[in-house]
């Protein structure tokens, strides 16, 4: 029953633009799992979800056009999987929900009754769920924030039991001492008892999107600038020059350009592990944020 509950949920359809996926839905059913989990919500509604999740598409989408809720609070319906449900309403021509009806109704939607159900049955399935939904489309160092962002705290038994069966630890130390245990951007190497600390080993094509634990798909690079890279504020352009997007605004964006922008990493010790061009297209193409009409 397990199985066939999580496997319903393989068949989301991520919308894509330019080849760049959509987090709309992702993030709406981790904010549904979140209020199931915390308060046995059994539906949401329209505004409460608007109020959640559109900062975080803002943060975690690769658009430029405004991101609402709208889309996937309505269209999940229509997934193959059939696991979510959505009070009747008016739509558009292209069959989206009128956002002004929406609010005022306060429309609701959830998950269907018998995946509620099996929910309610076994809560562990919502851990592995929020799991799954986070590591076939995010990169690793954002599950934290987004997990914040949407209020759902997992029991770590599951987190780890997962994390077990899909990440090679050889990699962090294969990328570490590629690059001299030091960032690739910044060449911050603080070491405690002789051990790098908050230093990760960063993948350039995401674990989820198919990149592979090999060592020209990875970076070292310290907390900061691994999440920075995971958002698309920085990326590596093939010539090994760093790019910040032109859409960060304030101090800290002013000084992350001065300091950064066409600035060369630090290459590894050795040529055949340098960043491979094919990973770097891919997290320029699909990851780094930048303004339309931007090479």
């Amino acid at each position: 029953m397990s199985e066939d509950i999580l496997g319903r949920f393989d068949s989301i359809r991520i919308f894509e633009r330019d080849g760049k996926p959509a987090p709309h839905k992702p993030l709406l059913l981790l904010y549904a799992l979140a209020r199931l989990k915390n308060e046995d919500a059994g539906h949401i509604t329209f505004n409460e979800a608007e109020r959640a999740v559109d900062p975080l598409l803002r943060t975690y989408g690769s658009f430029r056009t405004r991101p609402t809720v709208a889309h996937p609070f309505a269209r999940l319906a229509n997934d193959k999987g059939d696991f979510w449900w959505v009070e009747e309403h008016a739509k558009t021509s292209s069959g989206d929900l009128l956002i002004a009806e929406a609010r005022e109704r306060h429309l609701k939607a959830g998950f269907s009754a018998d995946v509620l159900r099996a929910f309610r049955d076994n809560p562990k399935l919502i851990d592995v769920l929020a799991i799954n939904l986070l590591e076939r489309n995010f990169a690793h160092s954002l599950h934290p924030d987004i997990l914040d962002g949407v209020g759902l705290h997992l029991g770590q038994d599951e987190v780890e039991a997962v994390l077990r069966r899909k990440r090679d630890p050889r990699f962090r130390v294969a990328v570490l001492n590629a690059y001299y245990e030091q960032c690739a951007v910044c060449r911050y190497d603080l070491r405690l008892n002789g051990a790098p600390v908050a230093l990760d080993a960063a993948h350039i094509k995401m674990h989820s999107a198919g990149g592979p634990d090999k060592v020209p798909n990875g970076l070292a690079l310290c907390s900061l600038h691994h999440k920075l890279f995971d958002l698309g504020v920085l990326t590596v352009d093939p010539s090994f020059e760093i790019r910040v997007s032109d859409l960060v605004v304030g101090e800290w964006g002013r000084r992350l350009q001065d300091s950064l922008y066409g600035k060369p990493i630090a290459l590894p010790r050795r040529d055949r592990d340098a960043p491979a061009e094919e990973y770097l297209d891919w997290h320029n193409r699909f990851v780094f944020k930048q303004a339309p009409g931007q090479p």
